[in-house]
């Protein structure tokens, strides 16, 4: 399989100046990588159980096609384990989804990051944490897998920051990225795992989106940025609820065309809806109720609209506007609900929407 590899190589001393070399070509995301040597990167492949030139993703805006040897390389300069890359793979097709909106969330001057929930067996079999600190630091298969999809669209989908390029003494690729601020999560993602064993009444997400329970998903969005909201002093379901859809209806991301919202409820919470037998459709119900306002309404509150029209805050009311109404998502279902975290602490996670959402089964060998 060797000679299949189709990826141009190059000769170096020792690992030292193959990462020095990745640094030159801008070819890190500015932290140190795992040089990609030709075994490493079959030993990947092999473990994918696909061919090296199978395609994974088209990007017909930049004319370029994302085969598995190229992820493979970048999952290995990620730190990720052999077993972890048909998950890195799964979020790369799903990123392909004309539904997803790649091009838009590679170039955006608004930092936008990719977040993806991963559900099914393979959560355990990679030791993913689904529990504390899940957004955070400290779990291998969670923080690589995300930094391979990263590097994935550095090198394979050229979305080159300035940045990268200053850092690489002028390499001179393209600047694709063309983030203002960009954001932390650009290293790694939002990498959610969803708890799935200890709150069986309020179904996994990917249950929820017509897959089977044994089958190993990813749900992959890309949003602005995250903010939490503490929930604590709230008794009961409805309470909940309704501090949420207040915090959302408050956050300047309600929109006309293509919004969504993501939740990361941790136990703390589940439990209270479990308790009251609330499902998860009856979560995004109420959250949609709450935050469904007119156009006129979120006018006259000094708000401005996102999702396909950038209107300026405090627009004048219009024609039309005390009819149309707005929420933070296009629809209930379009409020994805994941249930993660540590035992302690009534913190949600809200990931608010940039470009669309798009699911994939994992096809492991």
């Amino acid at each position: 399989m060797a000679s299949s590899l189709s990826s141009a190589r190059h000769r170096v001393d020792s690992d030292d100046d193959a990462l020095e070399l990745c640094y030159a070509r801008g070819w890190t995301d500015g932290l140190p990588v795992v040089p990609p040597t030709t075994g490493r990167v079959l030993r990947f492949v092999e473990a994918s159980g696909r061919e090296p030139d199978d395609v994974v993703c088209e990007y017909p805006s930049r004319s370029r096609v994302v085969s598995v040897e190229k992820v493979a390389i970048n999952a290995v300069m990620a730190g990720c384990l052999p077993q972890y890359l048909p998950v890195v793979l799964g979020i790369v097709e799903a990123m392909g989804d004309p539904e997803f909106g790649l091009h838009a969330i590679n170039a955006t001057t608004g930092g936008s990051a990719v977040g993806f929930v991963v559900n099914g067996p393979v959560r355990r079999r990679l030791e993913m944490n689904c529990r504390g600190n899940v957004l955070g630091p400290g779990n291998r298969a969670n923080s690589t897998i995300g930094r391979a999809v990263r590097l994935t669209q550095i090198n394979a989908m050229g979305s080159v920051s300035g940045a990268g390029n200053e850092a690489a003494g002028g390499a001179g690729r393209p600047i694709l990225d063309r983030a203002t601020l960009g954001q932390p999560a650009k290293y790694c993602g939002y990498h959610i795992v969803e708890n799935e064993e200890d709150y069986p009444s309020l179904r996994p997400l990917h249950v929820e989106n017509g897959f089977e329970p044994d089958d190993d998903v990813v749900t992959v969005f890309a949003s602005v940025g995250h903010t939490q909201y503490g929930v604590h002093g709230e008794s009961s379901a409805q309470e909940v609820a309704d501090s949420l859809a207040h915090y959302l209806g408050s956050s300047g991301r309600l929109g006309r065309w293509g919004q969504f919202c993501v939740l990361v409820i941790p136990p703390e919470n589940a439990d209270l809806f479990v308790r009251d037998g609330w499902s998860k459709a009856d979560i995004r119900r109420a959250i949609f109720e709450g935050t469904t306002r007119t156009v006129a309404d979120v006018k006259r509150a000094g708000h401005s609209l996102t999702g396909g029209i950038m209107d300026r805050r405090g627009a004048d009311v219009e024609p039309g506007d005390e009819e149309e109404t707005v929420a933070i998502a296009r629809r209930p279902e379009d409020i994805l609900i994941a249930i993660a975290g540590g035992p302690a602490g009534a913190f949600v996670q809200a990931f608010l929407p940039y470009g669309g959402m798009a699911a994939r089964k994992i096809r492991t060998p």
